[in-house]
């Protein structure tokens, strides 16, 4: 298991939104550049990246930024928000994406996903927020009919191998994360071999000590945002906690 240092982009800027509100935003950071670096410098082995406007218009607007932050780090990336075409999977491929990150685009265009899920399967990544159990696209703003779990047995059965699991209305609140949703969808895609990583909730190092006693062998990460940007939690602190319960 590995701790995954986030990073939110709006408008050039590393953010938080509360509960996926856009209304509710705290900018952290001016450099996201110096913020990737930063959490290089305390020991990730792989940072999460968010483009929050691509998320909610479906246009990438941060790729310059992504670009540049790729050039001045070691550690890989995962990325996602408003990846929704195969020019702009193959544009972030080539620029050293390790992990793209598909969420909309995987509810909305079932011939899309089972395209990627083929063609592109060690790079893709399904993203899977829920609100009370059911689907939010559009970069949170609006809720489908889709059960979260159902849905993952779905795109599992296409050959998704990674998934990314965060509960909205956990996300930015640093209450815990979902616990029983992690642990019930971890459960549900054992059998396709495939990987959750969890998301949304982590207030404590506590929590990272729950996550790992859920004893779901499949659960292979944890995301950290706000607790890091907020000093709840310091990252060299849970990366070392991670190690030791290995």
């Amino acid at each position: 298991m590995i701790i995954i240092p986030a990073i939110d982009l709006k408008d050039g800027k590393c953010v938080r939104l509360l509960q996926g509100d856009y209304n509710a935003v705290t900018e952290y950071s001016s450099s996201p550049i110096h913020q990737a670096q930063e959490w290089q410098k305390q020991g990730a082995e792989l940072i999460h990246i968010v483009d929050l406007d691509g998320a909610k218009d479906g246009i990438s607007k941060n790729f310059e930024v992504i670009k540049e932050i790729i050039k001045n780090i070691n550690v890989p990336i995962e990325l996602g928000g408003g990846i929704r075409t195969l020019k702009t999977i193959e544009q972030l491929l080539n620029i050293g994406v390790k992990y793209i990150i598909i969420g909309t685009a995987a509810v909305k265009d079932k011939n899309f996903l089972t395209y990627c899920l083929k063609n592109y399967s060690d790079y893709i990544t399904i993203g899977i927020d829920a609100k009370n159990d059911y689907i939010a696209i559009d970069g949170w703003q609006n809720i489908t009919k889709l059960n979260f779990v159902e849905f993952s047995k779905l795109i599992c059965d296409l050959g998704c191998r990674r998934i990314i699991y965060t509960d909205i209305s956990r996300d930015g609140m640093l209450n815990s994360p979902n616990f029983d949703n992690t642990a019930n969808l971890a459960d549900a895609v054992l059998q396709f071999n495939t990987e959750i990583i969890a998301s949304g909730g982590v207030g404590a190092l506590d929590d990272i000590k729950k996550i790992k006693e859920l004893n779901r062998p499949n659960i292979t990460g944890i995301i950290i945002g706000k607790a890091l940007y907020e000093k709840k939690i310091r990252l060299t602190d849970a990366i070392s906690i991670f190690q030791n319960i290995r």
